[in-house]
């Protein structure tokens, strides 16, 4: 037996025959996640200039692509799920501080005193749990819909 055969990531082969790995399902969630973060979290701040909702709608931005993640692998691989959550929250911590130093964004915390983590302390643990979670949910559903 091959390395990686057996296991549901490893389905799909390279040109050179070496398992993929999650790695193409992984880029796929973390457009997903960024996509929705974008459309859900950029209607709700219009509608209030709060970036609050954009951490949230990232929130279950994370959550969907952690279920993709899970169901695409149907292996409950919590490691795929953190992995995730750092390519997403590298990319959009980038875009906030950015948006934030060209003043198009509302600083996260108005009225705190310049240095308080808490929006990036509360955030990026918010964005841990989704995306594991769903990981763990999609996973799930994927072995329930291949047993029928």
């Amino acid at each position: 037996m091959n390395p990686g055969e057996g296991k549901p990531m490893a389905r799909g082969r390279t040109s050179g025959g070496h398992p993929r790995g999650p790695w193409p399902a992984l880029w796929v969630a973390l457009g997903l996640s960024l996509a929705s973060t974008t459309l859900l979290g950029g209607l709700l701040f219009v509608l209030d200039r709060n970036v609050w909702w954009i951490a949230l709608a990232g929130t279950l931005g994370l959550f969907g692509g952690g279920a993709y993640l899970g169901r695409r692998g149907r292996e409950a691989e919590p490691l795929h799920g953190t992995l995730l959550t750092i390519l997403y929250f590298g990319l959009v911590v980038g875009v906030l501080f950015g948006g934030t130093l060209a003043d198009v964004l509302p600083e996260p915390l108005p009225g705190l005193g310049v240095g308080d983590s808490t929006f990036f302390f509360v955030w990026p643990l918010l964005q841990l749990v989704a995306a594991v979670a769903g990981c763990l949910a999609g996973a799930r559903l994927g072995r329930l819909g291949s047993r029928t």
